[in-house]
Order: C-alpha cells, then structure tokens, then sequence
C-alpha cells in the first residue's frame, strides 16, 4: 500500500511538472508575441498599400522621410494604389495570405466582419485599450474592435464627405457675401442665387452651387435623419430601407430646386474641373478637398462652410450617415523584426500625431484638410495661437469639433462604394437631367438596397 502511495505520488508531481513546463512555455511563447517592441537590429522593409492620392501619397512620403531617419533600420515601402482596386483587394489579399505588412483602408468595409481574425491586435500590443481610447475618439473605434474586445487598427482621418461646402473667397467678395452669415438651407439658396451668372441666352455660365456625386448622395442621407425619419428610412432588424416617405422627398425636391432655379447646372461636367475653373462658386463636398482643391491648383484661394442643419437651422446637425474612417492595420502575419517595425510605426502615428499631422496642414500647399480622429491632436491644436493656425488646421478643428459630434451612422450591411457611389448618387443625376422622376428614384433605391441589405443578412 505505501509502494502505491508513493507511485501515485510521484506520477502526480511528474504531472505537475510537465504542467508547469507546457504553461510556462505558453507563457514565454505570449510573452515573446506580446512583449516589449524593440528596434530591429537589421534593417527590415515594410510595405505599405495606401490610397493613391495626390496629396495623400506626397504627405506620407514626407512622414517616411522623417521616421526613417528616426528610425533608420526600417524602411517604408508606400504603395499607391487606386481606390477602386484598394477596396476591391482588401480583403482578398488577406485571404489569400498576400496581403502587405502595413494597409490603409476603410473601416466601413470591415462592417459586419470579426476584425480579429483579420488583423494584429493594438491592443495590448502597444498599449492598453484605456490608453488607447485617450489617443482616438471612440465612435470611429466600432469597426476596428474584435470580438475579443481588443482593437486592430488606427482611424485616425475622415475627408468628412458632405460636412459643408468648399468654395471660392474671391466669389463671395464680390458678390458681397460674407461666409459666416450662412446658417440655414435658405441662406445657401440666397448665396447659390447670387452667385450664378447667365450667358446671354439665358443658360448658366457659372453654376452658384455644384453637387458632386458621392458627397451630393451622403448629404441626401443626412438631411432625411435631420428631419428625425432614422427609423423609417432603415430598419436593421427587418434589413429594410424605405425612401417612399415625406422626409426622403423633401430632401430631394430640395436638390431638384437648384436645377430648376437654374442655379446649378447638372450638365456642368465632372465637378472636380468644374469647381477649380470656376464653373461653380462652391461645391457640396468635404472639408478634405480644400486640401486637393490647393494642391492642384494653388493659384485658388478657397475656404469652408459647414453644413447647416436640415431643413431649417432648428433642427439637430446630423452627418455621417455613411461615414468611413481612413484607417492603418497592420497584417495579422507579421512576426519577429517586421512586428516590431510595424507596430513602431504604429506608434509613432498615435503618441506623436502633431509630427505626422502637422505635415499635410501646414504644407504649401496643403496635402489635405478633414476631420481627425486623433484626441490629443486635436487638444494640442486648439491650445495653439491663432498666430500658429493657419487656415486649413483652423477648418480641420472646425470639422472635428463640430462635425465629429454630429456623426450618426445608419447600421447597414452594402458598402459606401456601392450604396453611395453605384445606387444612392447615380438615381440623383437622373433626376437632375430630367431623365426620371424623384418618385420614381425613390421607388428605385428602396427595392434595390432592401435587396441587397437582405442577402447580405443571410
């Protein structure tokens, strides 16, 4: 009987050991992934997908610049690539294992998908999600935290579409009209009236508003939560949209005003030649594209309006109806030397932003003007002097203060590329050109993305 005790006994104190070996080794195993991020001795490559964009592709190559001399056994490789073919390989690319270590993209595409089976994981990686949520506004965090409640990837900049109206200062001058008296739908009326100028037959020459075709169908979002129908324009539960009601209407017949006020010419062309060749006094769109409208044209001297409130300057502001963050992930593959690089660079971006934010601000001319997502930029701005701001940084604290607020997504499944871009704006021209009715655009859009917000709930 003590032979038996004492073999049991050994048998359990092997177990214990061997225990101990196997989570000990788990341990230093999660230590070693999640451990302290320490510069890569050798030098080690980064490629980085990033929307190609004038002024996007000219900012971060400036940042590479300045982090790699920082930081010099890491290289940045920046890959521009279109914005079509970036959404269309997104998600593919990780799928099949040849996505690159650094990826900029939406976070409106990772709607309704486990970012942590796609990703590597912020957070504990870097910081703590307490910690992190003092650097980025939460509301942007929703599309980029897992399952796991950890957060895999970085917003930190929205172009803010239909979050007002760029348009030109010298315009206005002379028409005598001051920018910041513009408070309501009626006043843009009033301006838009103003501004227009006829050819002798009578036809526009100059257009006093142009709409521009994502941003035109974004505010039409908008203005129907404005007049408090959230819950009748989209059911998520029953994966149901309804544009057959008096508030999607009156948001429309609206836009119809200009065209048959002969105040915006919708055969104006491509609104992005248009604005800058001054077609048109101002333009329906976001803040981002004072920041584009400069850079290719410098010449310009354009400024801001915020979007007033719908239908009349009562009512509460609502935007982002459909909203997407421009946000950084890092490949959910990377290992060794290449994870610390990534998630050094990673860090750079969030605890330093004022270095990588600054750039495009403050550049001549500026690469880009929107709202940021980044908190302590945006406390750090706003304690700067007027003497340290110039305009642009003073219409992306305008945008954040003001337009972050009021952003109100819809919780639909479809894309913005297909909702805005493919269904919502395209419907929006036809009516503009005469060539169908708002009834029967509205009829259109409910049974086309009731379909789709359908199968994508199956």
């Amino acid at each position: 009987m003590k032979r038996k005790t004492l073999i049991s006994f050994l048998v359990v104190v092997l177990l214990i050991g061997l225990a101990a070996v196997f989570f000990a080794g788990k341990e230093k195993k999660a230590a070693v992934e999640e451990g302290a991020i320490t510069e890569p001795e050798t030098q080690v490559t980064l490629d980085w997908w990033f929307q190609d964009w004038t002024g996007g592709v000219n900012w971060n190559k400036d940042f590479i610049a300045k982090f790699e001399a920082k930081h010099p056994n890491v290289k940045i490789n920046l890959i521009p690539v279109p914005f079509d073919d970036l959404y269309a390989k997104f998600i593919p690319s990780i799928a099949q294992g040849n996505e690159p270590e650094l990826m900029f993209g939406y976070d409106e595409w990772l709607s309704g998908k486990d970012v942590s089976k796609l990703f590597y994981p912020l957070t504990p990686s870097l910081m703590s999600i307490e910690e992190f949520k003092k650097y980025v506004y939460e509301p942007p965090l929703k599309n980029v935290t897992g399952s796991d409640g950890n957060i895999y990837g970085y917003p930190y900049v929205t172009g803010a579409n239909a979050f007002g109206f760029t348009y030109h200062k010298d315009l206005f001058r002379e028409a005598g009209i001051d920018p910041a008296s513009i408070k309501s739908w009626d006043d843009i009326k009033a301006a838009a009236k103003k501004l227009t100028e006829y050819n002798p037959d009578g036809s526009i020459k100059r257009s006093g508003i142009l709409f521009s075709y994502t941003e035109t169908a974004n505010a039409f979002l908008d203005m129907i939560q404005m007049q408090g129908a959230r819950d009748k324009v989209f059911n998520p539960q029953t994966h149901e949209w309804n544009f057959n009601i008096p508030e999607a209407r009156k948001a429309m017949e609206t836009f119809k005003w200009f065209v048959d006020n002969k105040v915006y010419d919708p055969t104006s062309g491509d609104p992005f030649t248009s604005f800058p060749n001054k077609l048109g006094a101002m333009l329906l769109i976001g803040p981002w594209n004072v920041g584009a409208t400069m850079t290719n044209f410098p010449e310009l001297d354009v400024g801001y309006i915020m979007m007033p409130p719908f239908p009349d300057p009562n009512r509460k502001l609502v935007l982002g109806s459909i909203v997407s963050y421009g946000t950084l992930f890092v490949s959910k593959r990377v290992t060794g030397d290449k994870r610390n690089a990534a998630l050094i660079f990673m860090k750079e971006l969030i605890t330093n932003p004022a270095e990588f934010l600054d750039i495009p601000f403050y550049h001549d001319p500026p690469y880009w003007v929107g709202a940021v997502c980044n908190k302590k930029y945006v406390e750090e701005l706003d304690k700067r002097p007027e003497s340290q701001m110039n305009e642009y940084t003073k219409t992306a604290l305008l945008v954040t203060k003001n337009g972050l607020p009021a952003v109100n997504p819809l919780e639909t499944k479809i894309s913005e590329p297909i909702i805005i871009r493919q269904v919502i704006y395209p419907e929006m021209e036809k009516v503009f050109l005469g060539k169908e009715s708002i009834d029967d655009m509205l009829r259109y859009i409910t049974d086309y993305l009731t379909n789709q917000e359908k199968q994508l709930a199956e």
